[in-house]
């Protein structure tokens, strides 16, 4: 007889706690939220776009310079010169980076030779004119560094603090 009792009390129990645990309809549904998910604004410059196009060189010095204009809109001008060996030279952006550690952007221009096997180049220096643009997001960098390789060298021959 005691084990009717108890068998009857574990199951009023089991059915008391099934009610509880029971889903009571849409009461929860309403109360869904949705949680936007932004992606953080950097807390330094990002270098998306570098471009190097070929400018007059009608006042290039002899020893090549260079000059980091005002930024507007994101964009960091610069104009410069460069020396080729011969006049088969052509102008290359060999580098454009930014680093964080320095907060510091820097420009490699060099000057190549474009020759094919069987041409001929004359022997003279050539100067070179040209415009670099670098496109930064979100911050312009604290400095910028632009540094040539051509005929008279590797040499930084320009820096700004922006």
């Amino acid at each position: 007889m005691n084990r009717r009792a108890i068998l009857a009390g574990v199951a009023g129990l089991c059915v008391s706690l099934a009610g509880c645990a029971a889903d009571d309809g849409d009461a929860d549904d309403e109360q869904t939220t949705t949680a936007k998910t932004t992606e953080p604004t950097p807390s330094f410059p990002v270098l998306v776009e570098r471009s190097l196009s070929p400018e007059s060189a009608e006042n290039c010095p002899t020893e090549g310079q260079a000059t980091i204009h005002t930024a507007t809109d994101g964009v960091v001008p610069i104009d410069g010169c460069l020396w080729g060996p011969t006049g088969c030279s052509v102008l290359r952006l060999a580098a454009a980076d930014y680093d964080t550690d320095s907060d510091t952007a820097s420009v490699t221009t060099e000057t190549v030779e474009d020759v094919s096997p069987d041409e001929a180049c004359t022997q003279a220096l050539v100067a070179l004119g040209y415009r670099v643009e670098l496109r930064f997001e979100y911050q312009l960098p604290r400095r910028v560094v632009v540094v040539h390789d051509d005929a008279n060298g590797t040499r930084t021959v320009a820096e700004r603090e922006i």
